[in-house]
C-alpha cells in the first residue's frame, strides 16, 4: 500500500469522508469537521455477591453511542436536497437538513426528532468522494456507520477567537427487534470480495 493523503500503511491518518443523511438530504460534512469521536458505548455488567464470596457477573444492555463531530460552519444550515456539502449544522439539530433552502436562512429549533444515518469511511482510494460509496477491491477502507440515530447536541463555542461547533449525534445498538443499528466494514485492497455502496436510507426500514 502507498503511503498517501489519507495515511500510510500503518494506519489511517488525517482525512477521511463523512455522510449525515435523514434519507431525503445527504450531507457531506467532511469540508466542515475538524475532529471525530466515536463511542460505542459499553457491554457492561455487574455482579451479584454470593454469601460464600463468590461472584455471578450480571450482563447488562448495550450502552448508548455518542458520535461527536468539531467544526467550523459559517451559515445555520445547508440549501437544497439531495447531495449536498453542508455548509452550517443548526438545521441538522434544529429540525432537519436543508430546512430552509431561501436566503437569509432561517431556521427555528422544533420539536421534531429526526431520524439520521451517519456513514464515516477512511480510503486510500483518492477517487471517493463520498462515505456511502463503493470502493474497488484493490483498494483499503474502513467505514463505520450508525442507523436510526438521532442529533441530541448542537454547542457553540467562541472562546479562542474563532466561532466552532459541536455537533452531538446518539444511537441505541440495536432496533426493538434485536437487529443491529451499527455495522463497521473494511476491505484489505488484495483483489477480492467487494466494499458495496450503502443503500438510500430509509427511516425505519431501510439502514444500509
Amino acid at each position: 500500500m502507498a503511503i498517501v493523503g489519507s495515511g500510510s500503511e500503518n494506519a489511517w491518518q488525517r482525512e477521511c469522508l463523512i455522510e449525515v443523511t435523514d434519507g431525503t438530504t445527504h450531507l457531506a460534512l467532511h469540508a466542515l469537521t475538524e475532529t471525530i469521536e466515536i463511542d460505542i458505548g459499553e457491554r457492561d455488567i455487574d455482579v451479584i455477591n454470593l454469601v460464600n464470596l463468590g461472584q455471578i457477573p450480571k450482563h447488562g444492555n448495550h450502552g448508548i453511542t455518542t458520535v461527536t463531530f468539531e467544526g467550523y460552519a459559517k451559515e445555520v444550515g445547508t440549501g437544497g436536497t439531495g447531495d449536498q456539502t453542508a455548509t452550517g449544522f443548526w438545521d441538522i439539530f434544529a429540525e432537519k437538513p436543508a430546512k430552509d433552502t431561501s436566503e437569509p436562512q432561517q431556521v427555528s429549533i422544533a420539536n421534531t426528532n429526526t431520524r439520521f444515518r451517519i456513514a464515516i469511511l477512511w480510503t486510500d482510494e483518492t477517487g471517493e468522494t463520498v462515505a456511502d460509496g463503493a470502493v474497488a477491491n484493490t483498494q483499503k477502507a474502513k467505514r463505520f456507520v450508525i442507523a436510526e440515530c438521532f442529533c441530541v447536541g448542537h454547542k457553540d463555542s467562541f472562546t479562542d477567537g474563532i466561532l466552532k461547533t459541536t455537533l452531538t449525534f446518539k444511537g441505541s445498538a440495536f432496533d426493538k427487534t434485536g437487529s443491529a443499528n451499527i455495522k463497521m466494514e473494511s476491505i484489505d485492497g488484495g483483489g477480492a470480495g467487494t466494499f458495496g455502496a450503502l443503500t438510500t436510507y430509509v427511516p425505519g426500514t431501510t439502514k444500509w
